[in-house]
């Protein structure tokens, strides 16, 4: 019987050869590739698909670099849909080649030597190796603010976008979980990896973040280029502080130019904690010391997007807070005056985005007459509604020009998400998807249970409100004081800090008149071993704290040897032994 003669692959229609590449891995892909010419341009369009419709990469001019290659690429630059960048290199950490502050007494920073500089028996590969990485890393460094503060970023994406006719999602991811192009490389030529974040910052800072100025050159860019994105997401950025009347920031013209063909944006809102550079004739950005400026940068941004169809909102409190606990300890009205709520406030109340059918809110607290104000516009259109850790209050109102003044009102709601539960029964005919998860309201968590909870016991309720607890995990700050009208304790004889147990500190501040207020700080391998490198961020953060509302004054500490020098305003040093 005569054999049937074989079929050579390269016989077969380019269409059918486009098919069997859609089954191979990635790794046959490139290897089938790389076989044969005629291989190379039949899978052509499944490469491109694959492997450049979403691509990431890291703010470096190597990575731009990449990137503008590939918009150069005459048959390339068609797949290239999305694009994210990731914000970070090396954001709040130090790398281990680098040198100690406190190691060094070099006045200048380009002449700072490392650690094994100064021991002659380290090994001479070894230090070459140390050497090798700090010098990539101080150019790494350079080259990323460089990019960041200038308007270099800016124009090279204007140009980038300006050849990619595809291109309709733009946005930020920060996490080890993603590989944006180029990270690989830093982490090679510096020994770790540029995504990892370092502890945050206990203390203002003199410049907008990096996710800030990447969101001003991504939109600014957008805007020049005159691209029509459809969908736009950040990570944490501090809207609110962008100014509009600067070059460097952000004017209406420039939001509508760039947001006004966006269906879907995902925006994490942060107030920036900026200090004021009294240096300057104007500052270059809003500090935001006034509650009444809260929402500003939001609302405009949002104004921007006449078409919205898709919003996911999170409105973060500064560094200093948190959004589970108020910024007054025991006074839920003090809610009515921190960021989220105010900034949501003026937010329902300037824009109408009347086209939504998908809005995901979270970490934001608010009452239920703000929340039904922002959701009425679109109640008629909306489909899916997602409520992640949101916070209700009862619906008092406050005045429109100053949020610390608050009006009397007659009827006190009692439960404020029933009455916003049935908004969404009555007046979202076309919601058929729903996600709540962590509902809180003034003092506590909603639980949902088949039946009524019997009431606490008068004791047990006082315990719960009244008690302070001996330790608050890791990050914890509580404060006892019968200071009148809560003022802060500002008259003290002394700060101690005591070793209570191997895994517990406690710092102690005692006052003339007898008041004192006091933190616990829990650790977990202990204090003897706490060296200058190690800093415990958490209870350097916590002490911050609590130094800075005894004073009321900015506070910086720095961690050594069992002893912490921390500076208040601008005096000499003050410090505390362990």
């Amino acid at each position: 019987m005569a054999r049937s003669p074989k079929t050579n692959l390269l016989e077969l229609p380019v269409e059918l050869i486009a098919l069997i590449f859609t089954y191979l891995d990635d790794e046959d892909v490139f290897a089938g590739r790389l076989a044969n010419k005629a291989l190379e341009e039949a899978s052509f369009a499944l490469f491109g698909k694959r492997f450049f419709r979403k691509k990431g990469f890291m703010v470096t001019s190597l990575a731009l670099e990449c990137l503008r290659s590939i918009a150069d690429h005459q048959k390339l630059r068609k797949y290239i849909q999305h694009i994210w960048f990731n914000p970070d290199c090396f954001t709040f950490a130090r790398p281990e080649c680098a040198p100690d502050d406190e190691d060094s007494d070099m006045d200048d920073a380009d002449e700072l030597i490392t650690p094994f500089e100064r021991d002659p028996e380290a090994p001479v590969g070894e230090f070459d190796k140390l050497a090798r990485q700090y010098e990539a890393y101080r150019q790494v460094m350079r080259d990323h603010a460089q990019l960041l503060h200038t308007n270099k970023l800016e124009t090279t994406l204007a140009a980038i976008m300006g050849k990619l006719p595809n291109i309709t999602t733009i946005g930020m991811r920060r996490s080890e979980e993603y590989s944006p192009y180029g990270w690989s490389i830093l982490q090679d030529a510096v020994g770790e990896d540029p995504r990892v974040l370092g502890p945050i910052p206990s203390g203002p800072v003199y410049s907008l973040s990096g996710p800030t100025n990447l969101f001003i050159a991504i939109i600014k860019a957008t805007a020049n280029a005159k691209v029509s994105l459809e969908r736009l997401y950040t990570d944490a950025i501090e809207i609110d502080n962008v100014r509009d009347d600067l070059p460097h920031g952000l004017s209406q013209a420039t939001l509508d130019a760039a947001c006004s063909s966006v269906l879907y944006i995902e925006l994490n809102a942060v107030k920036g904690w900026l200090n004021t550079r009294w240096e300057l004739a104007s500052q270059p950005y809003n500090t935001l010391r006034r509650p009444e400026d809260f929402g500003s940068g939001l609302t405009r941004l949002l104004k921007a997007t006449c078409n919205l169809k898709e919003l996911g909102l999170q409105i973060f409190p500064d560094r200093k807070q948190s959004h589970l606990l108020a910024p007054s300890a025991r006074n839920p009205d003090s809610w009515r005056l921190s960021y989220p709520y105010v900034a949501l406030q003026r937010l329902s109340s300037a824009v109408s985005l009347s086209n939504l059918t998908r809005v995901k809110l979270e970490k934001v607290t608010t009452t239920s007459a703000t929340l039904k104000a922002f959701l009425m516009p679109c109640a008629k259109n909306l489909e899916s509604l997602k409520i992640r850790d949101v916070r209700l209050l009862s619906s008092a109102q406050t005045s429109p020009t100053n949020p610390a003044v608050f009006a009397t009102y007659s009827e006190d709601e009692e439960r404020p998400w029933q009455t916003f539960f049935s908004f969404l029964l009555g007046s979202c005919p076309g919601l058929s998807y729903i996600l709540f998860h962590h509902l809180m309201h003034a003092r506590g968590t909603i639980l949902f249970t088949e039946e009524t909870p019997p009431p606490m016991p008068a004791e047990e309720l006082d315990f719960l409100i009244n008690h302070v607890p001996p330790s608050y995990g890791e990050s914890g700050l509580f404060t006892k004081s019968s200071a009148e009208k809560g003022e802060p304790l500002k008259s003290f004889e002394d700060l101690t800090v005591e070793l209570v147990e191997e895994d517990q500190i406690l710092v102690q501040a005692n006052s003339v008149a007898g008041q004192t207020q006091y933190a616990f700080f829990s650790i977990k391998d202990g204090v003897k071993d706490h060296g200058p490198r190690s800093a415990y961020p958490k209870i350097a953060e916590c002490a911050v704290a609590l130094f800075e509302s005894i004073y009321n004054e900015a506070v910086r500490i720095f961690c050594g040897k069992n002893k912490w020098i921390f500076y208040v305003g601008g005096d000499a040093p003050q410090i505390l032994r362990l």
